[in-house]
C-alpha cells in the first residue's frame, strides 16, 4: 500500500482551530512594571516588590514573621525533636571512626552464617 502524506484536507469553510488556541494576555502582564535597576536606586526592594506581586497576582499576602501558627502540640512535638536529636548528635560525636568500625566488625562476627556472602563459580 502506498500512502500519501500530509494533513487531511476538509472540503469548504475554514480549517478547525487547534485545540489549544491562541490565549490573550491578562491587562496585568501588559502593565509596565519598574525597571530592577530602578528599585535598587530608590531603596524600596520591599514595597516596589510587593507592587509588582499585586500587579501580577492581584492580591498580596500580609505576613506577619512574629505570628506563630503551630497548634500546642506541633510545637510540643518540635521541641521534643530537637532535644533527642541534639542527644543523638553529642552521642555520635564521642565516638571516633576507629570505634565505629570496630563495633561494626564486632556485630558482624556476631552475625549467623546465614548471613554470609554465598561463594559463586568455580574454585
Amino acid at each position: 500500500m502506498s500512502f500519501v502524506g500530509g494533513k487531511l484536507k476538509l472540503k469548504g469553510g475554514e480549517p478547525p482551530k487547534t485545540a489549544g488556541g491562541v490565549k490573550k494576555k491578562k491587562k496585568a502582564e501588559e502593565r509596565s512594571l519598574v525597571a530592577p535597576e530602578q528599585q535598587a536606586k530608590e531603596g524600596e526592594k520591599d514595597e516596589s516588590a510587593e507592587q509588582t506581586r499585586k500587579a501580577i497576582h492581584g492580591y498580596a499576602l500580609e505576613q506577619s514573621p512574629t505570628e506563630d501558627r503551630r497548634t500546642e502540640a506541633e510545637k510540643k512535638f518540635e521541641a521534643r525533636f530537637r532535644k533527642v536529636e541534639e542527644q543523638m548528635c553529642k552521642k555520635a560525636a564521642q565516638k571516633s571512626h576507629r570505634d565505629r568500625v570496630k563495633e561494626f566488625n564486632e556485630y558482624l562476627a556476631k552475625l549467623s552464617e546465614h548471613h554470609d556472602i554465598p561463594k559463586v563459580g568455580p574454585g
